[in-house]
């Protein structure tokens, strides 16, 4: 046979027909798909939208009979993009809910309840909402209120009174940064604010329902305060963190040290603290029963240590408040849970597949958090190593005594630790736009810690809580203490944190389908993925904008020619200033780094063949009018400014949220917006929806 015999005879779909076991791993990708293009479309889609999948349903069943095996894979995968399109459309008419369109001052009554408890403040989540003056007010289904004032006295499952200044749900910073606003949509919260009057306690909440979410928080709180009392400051807000997964009472400090060693995720109640409740209670009610010799012989002893866990895990849920970080976490730890009670394997790949379509279809949303893309991510890559290296390691921990086996527990951390960093690092670029260089390091001392001493210690702790038994809160404080000087010692060390700034989200996207290439398939395939991945750390990230503007027009940035950034002021929108950062980089850029000059009425920037004006008062905008080729003005410009080419004044700003402007090399001018990138959402203002303003298309220059 000839070499193009030999060719001519190969089949390149062999490989994936071969893999044909591994093809329902691709399902939440699909699914994700649909969510996907539910999420980037400039219109809300019509609720008909949710029948679609019916009509590939019917495709599938007319043609089940069918042969041709690429047929069949396209319905089917068409099937599950409309799904999650569907999910996506029935979940945001679920929730939806007014929102706030401007500030007001109102004097308001409801039903508290959520309470995260801090030492100075506290945040209520406050529902059956009541008004002074209805007439002036829509009728928001929750409310987020942060009070200084009397918040020790009041509890979940009150009434209250109390006046507030309320505001709608913060934009995005800047044009493609999170949305805040969708995130407060599809948890039906219509506006946040603070108290300016003491709490009023005038009742009970009424209904079944939120009774149910009342006594959780009102738990969480009683929690909370019972560790304030009872634990030393230092640590008494991480502790209420893994209790109870709020983290109000952390100091500032403390939390940026988490973040820059990398071991943020230690705070929030996912798989980790899921799986180590799990285990830990899993085998301690496993080996008291082993030491029945009736019990051992004649009762399915792992199967009941495995549904006691699963109620251990079910209580930790209801503690933490049911959160959606949290409900994945206990979806893919009571599956495994499960599978021990099924005889099935207990960690596989498409038990995680099957937790990840799950909580797609309850909670579409949550395919654009960092949590749940994170959170995956390292599951995925985990199971995936450990089908391939676990047998090795376990054959050669159980050929020698303890010495090899702690050799074998630290090599696993190390591994463990490593994988799930690379996997989740292209995701917290994204999202965070930093890299912590000693994360691995930082997690191979604080994981065993965690798992060691400081999850033990809070079982103990929340069996003592209900009969007041404060010590096992000390003895959490010592394993916390530990951790948190770690993370501080990591962070002091030089270039502990390696600022990268984001990149596109088709990037990212890239990223993870090549990504979920090679992990799901076995065969030859798997390997393309490998120099696609290394071309995209070769090929350059999308260019940052030159200006930015925040919605207010308070706060502008100028990114100057030698890369670094000048901001208009370092105490105004100091949230906006840090988002920033992801897209303009972190260099700071003074006056004399750039040809900047301020008065009294604004500031005019020399660029190029353009004088950009950043007007501040009503003479200011009027003189710029007559000398600058480019008007940002944060009051309004006269019509017509005659001189300028491009006018940005206070009721564009107003109207269409954050600007950023990207100059080219010859002259064209790129113009996004933060609402024109969102088009006519339910959770964009409807002050842009009802105009007529779009992204402004290229201009030439």
């Amino acid at each position: 046979m000839t070499s193009l015999e030999r060719y001519k005879g190969i089949n390149l779909l062999d490989p994936f027909l071969q893999d044909r076991t591994r093809w329902f791993l691709w399902s939440p990708a699909l699914i994700g798909a649909g969510i996907a293009i539910y999420f980037s479309l400039q219109d809300e889609p019509s609720f008909y939208w949710i029948a679609l999948p019916l009509l590939f349903a019917f495709l599938i069943y007319f043609l089940r009979n069918t042969n041709k095996t690429s047929v069949s894979v396209c319905i089917l995968s068409l099937f599950l993009i409309s799904l999650g399109f569907a999910a996506s459309v029935l979940r945001s008419h679920m929730v939806a809910a007014p929102i706030l369109q401007k500030q007001q001052m109102t004097e308001l009554a409801g039903t508290i309840f959520e309470k995260s408890t801090g030492y100075k403040s506290a945040r209520f989540v406050i529902g059956e909402l009541t008004f002074k003056r209805s007439d002036r007010m829509p009728e928001l289904a929750h409310i987020r209120l942060t009070s200084r004032i009397n918040f020790a006295d009041v509890r979940p499952g009150q009434r209250i009174a109390v006046r507030a200044i309320l505001l709608p749900p913060p934009e995005p910073a800047y044009p493609g940064a999170y949305d805040f606003q969708r995130q407060s949509y599809f948890a039906s919260i219509g506006a946040v604010g603070f108290t300016i009057s003491p709490f009023q306690v005038i009742g009970e909440g009424e209904g079944f329902f939120p009774r149910l979410n009342e006594v959780s928080a009102g738990v969480r709180a009683r929690i909370a305060d019972f560790v304030l009392a009872n634990a030393p400051p230092r640590n008494a807000g991480f502790i209420i963190a893994i209790m109870t997964g709020d983290r109000s009472a952390m100091a500032e400090e403390q939390l940026e040290d988490m973040r820059a060693s990398g071991l943020a995720h230690l705070l929030a109640i996912s798989g980790l603290h899921m799986g180590m409740i799990g285990g830990l209670v899993f085998f301690a009610v496993r080996f008291a029963l082993v030491l029945s010799n009736r019990l051992a012989l004649y009762y399915p002893v792992k199967k009941i240590a495995a549904i006691s866990a699963l109620f251990a895990l079910l209580g930790y849920l209801f503690v933490s408040g049911m959160s959606a970080s949290a409900m994945r976490a206990f979806i893919m730890a009571s599956a495994v849970l499960l599978a021990i009670c099924f005889d099935r394997r207990a960690l596989s790949l498409r038990m995680v597949a099957l937790a990840a379509i799950l909580i797609l279809l309850l909670y579409p949303e949550s395919l654009i958090s960092a949590s749940f893309q994170m959170s995956f991510a390292a599951v995925f890559a985990l199971i995936s190593l450990y089908e391939f290296a676990g047998p090795p390691l376990g054959r050669y921990a159980r050929r020698g005594g303890y010495a090899r086996r702690a050799l074998v527990y630290i090599v696993g951390v190390g591994l463990t630790t490593l994988v799930a960093g690379l996997a989740t690092a292209p995701f917290a670029i994204y999202h965070f736009g930093q890299v912590a260089v000693y994360s691995i390091l930082a997690n191979l001392m604080a994981v065993p810690l965690m798992g060691i001493w400081v999850m033990p210690s809070v079982i103990l702790a929340f069996i003592g809580y209900p009969i007041g038994i404060a010590f096992p809160l000390d003895i959490v404080g010592y394993g916390i203490d530990l951790i948190l000087a770690i993370a501080h010692e990591t962070t002091s060390w030089p270039d502990s944190v390696i600022f990268l700034g984001s990149f596109s989200t088709l990037r990212l996207l890239v990223i993870t389908l090549l990504g979920l290439w090679f992990i799901i398939w076995r065969r030859w395939p798997r390997w393309l993925a490998l120099p696609l991945l290394l071309l995209l750390l070769i090929v350059p990230t999308v260019r940052p904008p030159d200006i930015l503007v925040s919605a207010s027009g308070n706060l502008y940035a100028i990114r100057s020619e030698a890369g670094g950034v000048y901001l208009s002021s370092s105490t105004v929108e100091t949230f906006e200033a840090e988002r920033w950062q992801l897209v303009m980089g972190k260099g700071v850029a003074g006056p004399e780094h750039m040809p900047i000059h301020c008065d009294s009425y604004g500031c005019i920037v020399l660029r190029s063949d353009d004088s950009i004006a950043f007007s501040e008062t009503v003479q200011g905008v009027e003189e710029d009018c007559r000398r600058a080729t480019i008007v940002i003005s944060r009051v309004p410009a006269p019509d017509p400014c005659k001189e300028a080419r491009l006018v940005i004044d206070k009721f564009d700003l107003w109207r269409s949220g954050a600007h950023s402007l990207a100059f080219g090399k010859k002259g064209e001018m790129i113009i996004k917006t933060a609402n024109g990138l969102r088009g006519k959402r339910p959770w964009v203002p409807l002050r842009y929806q009802a105009s007529e303003s779009r992204d402004r298309p290229d201009t030439d220059g």
